[in-house]
């Protein structure tokens, strides 16, 4: 698979994570390491 392609099957997965990201801004109910874990897959992702 060439880059771009690669990339571009890549792309949906790390938006999904970056979405759900922004639905774990409250810390009184995620946890840290939650929120970290989603960041870190979102930019291995991309």
């Amino acid at each position: 698979m060439s880059d771009s392609k690669q990339a571009n099957a890549m792309l949906p997965m790390a938006q999904r994570d970056f979405k759900a990201l922004h639905g774990m801004l409250d810390a009184e109910i995620f946890a840290d390491e939650i929120y970290g874990f989603h960041v870190r897959q979102a930019g291995q992702d991309s």
